[in-house]
């Protein structure tokens, strides 16, 4: 486990301050000017971004109004003065229903280092970004009840139930890539171009995943692209075996 301890800001510190201004994490990214995505990586307490950005995070909070408590309990002060919402702060076990009449549960905070392997911040957030898009929409599917046709299974929940498999491979890879590995190796230029055929197994994975390995790089014409994208019809259209 990574201690936040000695950090210029804690992810409980940083929700409690957004929650004071009543934002939603894409309006402190907009106000801050700082990455949305560290934003809410870092909140959700599964990576630790640079001191530069806690920094400037702490900074832009307090230059808004926001007074940080740092005591061992952050955020408690705050929340006996109703200064934040009560989502914002971790409460004890005794804790008394406040105003709002939610009643918090007392949670220990568990923050794991993300060793994120690659160097350039465009394309972490790039993958970040396009990762969480991704994750959006499987959740979106997932809720989709399953219905029936005469045959069994109705054609419209086999394509949501092959686009989030789709969607969860193309993850894989992408959580991967954040790593430093490239599952397959490295795809060629010309694979994800569909200059060639395929000849392996992982060329075929990578051409059916060529634009995520784009977007990530940067490439406008896939994120383009990737807009007009219909999900896939089949399970052996989400696999590229069609």
């Amino acid at each position: 486990m990574f201690s936040t301890a000695n950090l210029p800001l804690t992810p409980e510190q940083a929700r409690s301050a957004r929650n004071y201004f009543g934002w939603p994490q894409s309006k402190a990214g907009e106000e801050s000017t700082l990455p949305l995505h560290k934003i809410k990586r870092f909140e959700a307490g599964n990576y630790i971004p640079d001191t530069e950005f806690l920094d400037a995070l702490r900074a832009f909070y307090e230059s808004r109004g926001f007074a940080f408590d740092d005591t061992p309990s952050p955020g408690a002060s705050a929340k006996r003065t109703g200064r934040v919402f009560p989502g914002g702060v971790v409460g004890d076990v005794a804790s008394e229903d406040n105003a709002t009449g939610y009643r918090e549960r007392a949670g220990a905070a568990r923050v794991h280092h993300m060793r994120i392997a690659t160097q350039d911040e465009g394309a972490m957030g790039r993958t970040l970004d396009l990762i969480e898009e991704n994750e959006e929409k499987v959740t979106e599917l997932l809720r989709s009840p399953v219905e029936f046709g005469f045959f069994g299974l109705s054609e419209g929940t086999k394509s949501k139930h092959a686009e989030a498999i789709r969607l969860l491979a193309e993850n894989g890879m992408l959580f991967a890539k954040l790593f430093g590995r490239e599952l397959g190796g490295k795809p060629a230029d010309e694979t994800l171009r569909k200059g060639k055929e395929p000849t392996t197994t992982s060329d075929l994975l990578h051409s059916l995943q060529a634009d995520a390995h784009l977007m990530a790089a940067g490439d406008l014409a896939a994120k383009e692209r990737r807009k007009t994208r219909k999900p896939a019809a089949s399970l052996a259209e989400a696999l590229g075996l069609n």
